[in-house]
């Protein structure tokens, strides 16, 4: 008999399996949370419901059920159909841009046209990644990237490493900021009941501002590792050029239409307000008008699309999850107290420091739930009422869970089987 101790490796949970575990726990905590509400008021100028400070009283509140633990996950997609319709019509849309491999081929025609000018190539794709993060919520797309890139850095004895920062930086250089992000901006700002993509203009200065910084260190980096000499690891394993396809004609085409429509998107929501079902029928026509133009077959525009949806499928059960959390929670009537509960520390510091602990808050809780959407559906419930209590606007208060989001997926290990919601 093997007398040796037996040693246990501690894992982290899969994301569904925290998220069952969380219900689990929420559900526990209601019968230990004492329930209790806040009044509410309409606010006549901008129509949105206001939590009323100093109203917070007890309520009684009968105890949740099986049943209401069991069924709050399909209450949850029931709750959130908008979003969850939102999200596949999305995903589906892009699905077919992404069939055409026009994002691929025109970033690697981007990597032949600047061969030998290095600053100006990175500078250029790695804007071109932050747009595509900021308008449509590009993530997990972009990791066909990787590949053409590490290839691309090695060339220029820039190692692997600048290749992925490359990617990784630009990305959320522009989705942190999100000025056109459907999954993380436009989703928080519907459950705080502001103006689809409203406070874009502070948000166009926090991309820019992000994109220069990460920016100048990817080329800092990159060219004090050719100056060591280092490729890191280069002599354990080679590296072959991707082959890629040379950018034709109609993938032009494509990258053109695409651009048109998010600059009818922009124009759109600006003027008249558009929302996700107007947005999603911009992106449906795009996505078909590519598709038919690109495939010359409506069958592959089709199975591209089904293709493209199908990937939101895991963002869309996370999603529910998410909502479920929070459906357990009003069951119980615990919400406000939880917001009370918090309201009480923060309302005694000031609002920047408060919005900073707010920052801080989403990276923790981003370490766990790895999903844009996921997380609006978990704690803007939260944040929007915590928001109106200590005096932090909500348009902060989005901010600072869009940034906690996305600027801590660079360094936060659960992203690597990160999706995008």
């Amino acid at each position: 008999m093997d007398n040796k101790a037996k040693k246990f490796k501690l894992t982290m949970p899969d994301t569904a399996a925290f998220f069952m575990i969380m219900i689990v726990i929420t559900a526990i905590l209601t019968l230990i949370i004492p329930s209790g509400a806040f009044d509410r008021m309409v606010d006549p100028e901008t129509g949105r419901t206001l939590v009323v400070d100093g109203t917070y009283q007890a309520i009684d509140a009968p105890s949740i059920t099986i049943e209401q633990i069991l069924t709050s996950v399909f209450r949850g997609l029931i709750d959130g159909a908008d979003i969850v319709a939102f999200i596949f019509v999305v995903g589906g849309a892009f699905g077919i841009i992404a069939a055409t491999g026009a994002f691929t081929s025109g970033l690697d025609s981007l990597i032949r046209t600047f061969s030998g000018k290095e600053s100006v190539l990175i500078a250029a794709i790695m804007i071109a990644l932050a747009i595509c993060g900021g308008t449509f919520g590009m993530g997990e797309e972009a990791l066909p990237f990787v590949a053409i890139l590490v290839a691309a850095t090695r060339k220029m004895r820039m190692g692997r490493i600048t290749g992925v920062a490359i990617v990784v930086i630009g990305i959320y250089s522009g989705y942190s900021a999100g000025p056109l992000n459907p999954f993380n901006t436009g989703i928080a700002q519907g459950i705080a009941e502001l103006p689809t993509f409203s406070g874009m203009g502070l948000r166009l200065l926090l991309m820019v501002g992000a994109v220069a910084i990460g920016v100048h260190h990817v080329i800092v980096s990159g060219k004090k590792i050719q100056q060591q000499g280092l490729t890191l690891n280069d002599d354990i394993e080679s590296c072959a050029d991707a082959e890629i396809e040379p950018l034709n004609p109609r993938q032009k085409v494509v990258l053109l239409i695409m651009l048109l429509c998010i600059l009818a998107m922009i124009a759109c929501v600006l003027l008249f307000g558009w929302y996700f079902e107007q947005i999603s029928a911009l992106f449906t026509a795009m996505g078909l008008i590519c598709g038919i133009y690109y495939f010359r077959s409506l069958d592959k525009t089709g199975r591209a699309f089904v293709s493209g949806a199908c990937d939101m499928c895991t963002a869309v059960i996370y999603f529910a999850f998410a909502r479920a959390i929070l459906i357990i929670m009003q069951d119980g009537q615990i919400m406000d107290t939880v917001v009370h509960a918090l309201s009480i520390p923060l309302s005694k510091v000031n609002g920047v420091i408060a919005a900073w602990g707010i920052f801080i808050s989403q990276g923790i809780i981003n370490f766990f739930i790895p999903s844009s959407s996921g997380q609006a559906a978990a704690v803007m419930p939260i944040l929007t009422p915590l928001s109106d209590i200590i005096g932090v606007t909500r348009q902060t208060c989005i901010l600072a869970y869009q940034c906690g989001d996305g600027f801590w997926n660079m360094i936060t290990p659960t992203q690597t089987d990160r999706i995008k919601l």
